[in-house]
């Protein structure tokens, strides 16, 4: 047993180092997107069962926090990675969810908008001040909600996100009122074989 470590102390660090080990995964991302090297496969990607995934996971994640509602959904499919379109939407409901105070609720959707399909993920959180809208998805950037809040981060999430959307030709927009919430909105362009409109 090593002496002055208590089992807090062991846990504090445990956690530091993985944090350490989140921050430099996502710089390999972000430096390999930048390279043109990060491994993205094109495929079909169902989109709306990649988006079911992402709501089942994360209305269990905030069960006892907030509320996580499926609002629309249409059958699209695009193509790309679906693991990174994946990490993507699960990265953008985490957000809602941590930002989002309790009994709050975290909103989302997938329609069609022209040739895009467009998932839209609404929080019910402090919103983001003006001054720090331009810069968000610069990386390391993390404005005064996330400086003033007990979230950890690198501010690296979003600046990853944006490379992926971007990569597969999309684009993402953020809305945002302070006091009132915060919306992000991801366009990918729609498949070949897009089949269907609006589920029941």
């Amino acid at each position: 047993r090593m002496k002055g470590f208590d089992a807090e102390s062991l846990d504090s660090i445990d956690q530091e180092a993985g944090r350490l080990t989140r921050l430099v995964t996502d710089l390999l991302v972000l430096a390999k997107a930048e390279a043109g090297s990060l491994p993205l496969t094109r495929s079909v990607v169902e989109l709306d069962a990649l988006l079911m995934e992402v709501f089942n996971e994360m209305r269990v994640l905030a069960a006892n926090k907030v509320r996580v509602k499926l609002t629309e959904i249409d059958q699209l499919q695009v193509s790309g990675d679906r693991d990174r379109l994946k990490q993507v939407f699960i990265n953008l409901v985490s957000n809602a969810i941590e930002y989002t105070p309790r009994g709050g609720d975290v909103f989302v959707s997938l329609s069609k908008s022209g040739e895009m399909a467009r998932v839209v993920v609404r929080d019910t959180g402090p919103g983001i001040p003006a001054k720090d809208l331009p810069r968000i998805f610069d990386r390391f950037y993390r404005g005064q909600r996330a400086s003033q809040s007990a979230i950890p981060g690198s501010g690296l999430g979003l600046s990853i996100i944006k490379e992926i959307v971007e990569r597969y030709g999309g684009r993402i927009e953020v809305q945002s009122d302070v006091g009132k919430g915060s919306t992000f909105t991801v366009y990918l362009p729609v498949g070949q074989k897009e089949i269907g409109k609006n589920l029941p």
